[in-house]
């Protein structure tokens, strides 16, 4: 012992043992080791949950099991409390994507696992007991030893001699015709052996019959499935990016390269983006798989822990899903496909905040297995990939199935279409002659209207009062269905006033802006014998109802379908001859600089849902901003002119691909504390850049968000810029272990590479 001026100090003994590393589940970075129980030793396995405690206080908190290590230490060590999981739900190749992930994204590693495995395979949804019995010994011997046997027992007896193995419960006891207290006064005179094991029911089934159409290949589908198949022959780490116009074929691509990969015995996991705006996708690729699995949130908690199991134990060989389907606990991966790489739904908008192309990426060159990204539209970051990264390859498929030709594209300037009529319309002249040729002709229409409701604005002519949510920075939307105004944010809902509630005014209000409500409104005004139908939010509560839709539209009992972006993605009917886009201006064209790049993908994806059979395509676009490169190019269908014209304004923006960007969002119900709290965030970000020494880092802003008030909370946002991916991670790294991320504001994002810039 050492005198240490106050107190006496005794050196700590070393001891041996199993050591385990635990991710807790809480707003934290750290990881904390804790020491392994002798009786938990030989059943704890990394990736299961455990309960631990925390801090002076022994707050108690769940956690992940992230490492174990057999070694020596002589400081103290807390032990593990007990054990949460019976067995570990994340295998090791997952714990390892995890870290990757909560180092990428900024965000703790404990709540990165959390999101990784459905709380239904936690919870055991869809196991039960099962009971199965053998003789303890042979039935003679049972008979020699003077048992007493009734004419039950004797039955229950002999039908489990009669069995190869053990037998479950149930089985026998339905095949002896015995009831439950017969098999227990069995197995109370030692008789019969019971074992218990946990099974998962196989009751729900998730195959499609097999269908399977018979066509040939294209050229250039062809050229794509030598390509992949070389890839997948390589096994080794790659990136092939498919570029195929709408109609191309891309989906027998990926087709073809999954049963390849199943011939080898493994395991392909196919992502989409919402199944809702993909039904058609779906259902097809079901029936040309055996051995199918479909993930995604429509699936009952019983179904999500059954498939889970299914996937893990191998059962399942084909992963067709959403979001979390990149966490399939996949053994024996091969490929992995990622159709409309480009959508903005694949990004998670909670903690987290992880865009699923990427994290496929991350699994990919974890697995050293190929990944494909298809798009016909890809995001820019992905073309430039292609141009710039060696593990990146684009295949072209130019040319759409048949060689049916792309949809003829006009443009009609909406100000020039309402001054030459003097009033506000909803349809030009030329697509309510075009819509009425196609009814005439009994072939189908798409119109794409991106706002819900009737109206998007309730506005006073005499004081210039627009009607706005009381606790968000935007406009109410009118919806004439329910009799109602709604902020489609913090969902606010009021009745539909008529006059302007300022007291000094009451004059009428009149309504401004176009929705789908007032484009269903329009034409049953214009074609009162067509047969409308209206998808949208409002209307597709369920996914039920998308189905029904598509089913309808698909057995021609609707004629014109109107909608928002789900009708502009994925939907593969023949008779479509018309597409209309009737407000194609882009929202948060100056707070957002990916609008443009939205603007062109919606346009040439909705453009690319006619024409898709012998009957030919055309494709009316109505906008007040004709002359917005954006739109020029998506006419002539040109995606390479547009990616070369808006990559050149965005490298002398410097902004992505030309840079990492990152994005804190600060909120407060008081706007003077969210401002001086993000300006001495901004300040504190600017000095560990400083310190850390990263070039070309820095820090924009603060600024109020384009949505300036959300729910009642005033929002300031930082910009945070780097030069690569490496910079953005140390320096995030740093910043979380500074707690610099955090603020006395209600709440505060960290966004990594963020989607969208409300």
């Amino acid at each position: 012992m050492t005198a240490s001026g106050f107190l006496w100090t005794e050196e700590g003994k070393p001891r041996k043992g199993i050591v385990a590393e635990v991710a807790p589940c809480i707003p934290t970075h750290r990881t904390y080791s804790f020491a392994v129980p002798d009786t938990m030793a030989s059943s704890l396995a990394i990736g299961q949950r455990v309960g631990v405690c925390l801090g002076k206080r022994r707050r108690p908190v769940t956690g992940f099991v992230v490492g174990l290590d057999h070694k020596e230490w002589d400081s103290t060590l807390r032990p593990i409390d007990e054990l949460i999981d019976r067995e570990s739900y994340l295998p090791s190749d997952l714990v390892e994507l995890g870290r990757r992930m909560a180092l990428h994204y900024g965000c703790p590693l404990g709540q990165t696992l959390k999101s990784m495995t459905p709380e239904a395979v936690r919870l055991g949804r869809g196991l039960k007991i099962v009971r199965y019995l053998r003789l303890a010994a042979p039935l003679e011997e049972i008979r020699a030893a003077g048992a007493r046997l009734s004419a039950k027992r004797t039955s229950l007896l002999e039908a489990l001699s009669r069995a190869d193995g053990a037998v479950s419960a149930d089985e026998i006891l339905a095949q002896a015709d015995v009831s439950m207290a017969v098999l227990r006064g069995v197995v109370a005179a030692g008789w019969i052996q019971v074992t218990e094991k946990e099974e998962f029911s196989r009751d729900v089934s998730f195959d499609a019959p097999r269908e399977e159409p018979s066509f040939e290949l294209t050229d250039d589908q062809r050229r794509a499935v030598t390509h992949i198949g070389g890839k997948i022959d390589e096994a080794a780490f790659s990136v092939t990016m498919l570029f195929g116009v709408s109609g191309s074929g891309k989906t027998e691509v990926y087709v073809r390269a999954m049963r390849k990969v199943l011939e080898a015995g493994r395991q392909a996991i196919l992502l989409v983006p919402e199944i809702v705006l993909t039904t058609q996708l779906v259902q097809r690729l079901a029936t040309r798989f055996d051995d199918v699995a479909v993930h995604h949130s429509g699936l009952t908690e019983v179904q999500r822990s059954i498939l889970w199991r299914q996937i893990a134990s191998g059962d399942k060989k084909v992963i067709i899903g959403t979001r979390s389907a990149v966490f399939a606990p996949c053994e024996k991966l091969g490929l992995i496909c990622v159709d409309e790489e480009q959508e903005s739904s694949y990004k998670n908008l909670q903690t987290p905040r992880f865009h699923v192309r990427d994290v496929a990426i991350m699994r990919a060159q974890q697995w050293k297995i190929p990944i494909m990204l298809g798009s016909a539209t890809p995001s820019l970051e992905t073309w430039y990939n292609c141009d710039h990264r060696s593990h990146y390859h684009r295949v072209s498929i130019l040319r759409r199935v048949k060689s049916l030709p792309m949809p003829k594209v006009h443009v009609v300037d909406m100000q020039e279409e309402c001054a030459e009529q003097k009033r506000s319309v909803v349809f030009s002249r030329m697509l309510a002659t075009f819509l009425g040729e196609t009814l005439d002709r009994g072939e189908q229409a798409l119109l794409l209207i991106n706002r819900r409701g009737f109206a998007h604005a309730l506005y006073c002519p005499t004081c210039k009062t627009r009607l706005s949510c009381p606790r968000c920075n935007v406009g109410l939307v009118v919806h004439t269905v329910t009799g109602h105004v709604a902020c489609h944010y913090c969902h606010t809902r009021d009745p539909i006033p008529s006059s302007c509630p300022s007291a000094s005014c009451g004059e009428k209000l009149i309504h401004t802006g176009i929705g789908t409500q007032r484009v269903e409104d329009v034409l049953a005004r214009l074609f009162p014998r067509a047969r409308v139908v209206r998808a949208d939010s409002d209307t597709m509560t369920h996914r039920r109802h998308y189905r029904a839709i598509i089913e309808d539209f698909e057995a021609r009992r609707v004629d014109i379908l109107v909608g928002t972006q789900m009708i502009a993605k994925g939907l593969d009917f023949p008779l479509v001859s018309l597409v209309g886009v009737i407000d194609a201006d882009p929202t948060q064209l100056g707070s957002d600089f990916r609008a443009h790049e939205r603007l062109f993908q919606l346009v040439t994806q909705v453009a690319g849902r006619a024409g898709r059979a012998e009957v030919p395509g055309r494709v009316v676009v109505q906008t007040s901003m004709p002359e917005l490169p954006a739109l020029r190019h998506a006419l002539q269908h040109d995606y390479q002119a547009f990616a070369v014209e808006e990559l050149t304004a965005r490298r002398k923006a410097g902004l992505p691909p030309f840079c990492r960007l990152a994005r804190v969002v600060l909120a407060h119900t008081r706007e003077a504390t969210v401002r001086q709290e993000a300006n001495s965030m901004a300040e504190v970000v600017r000095a560990t850049i400083e310190s850390l020494g990263l070039e070309y880092a820095d820090v924009l802003g603060p600024n109020p968000c384009p949505l300036a008030r959300l729910r009642s909370r005033y929002r300031y946002e930082l910009l945070i810029r780097t030069r690569s991916a490496g910079d953005m991670h140390e320096l995030t790294d740093c910043l979380n272990q500074k707690n610099a991320i955090r603020a006395k504001v209600d709440s505060v994002m960290l966004d990594v590479d963020p989607v969208a810039m409300m």
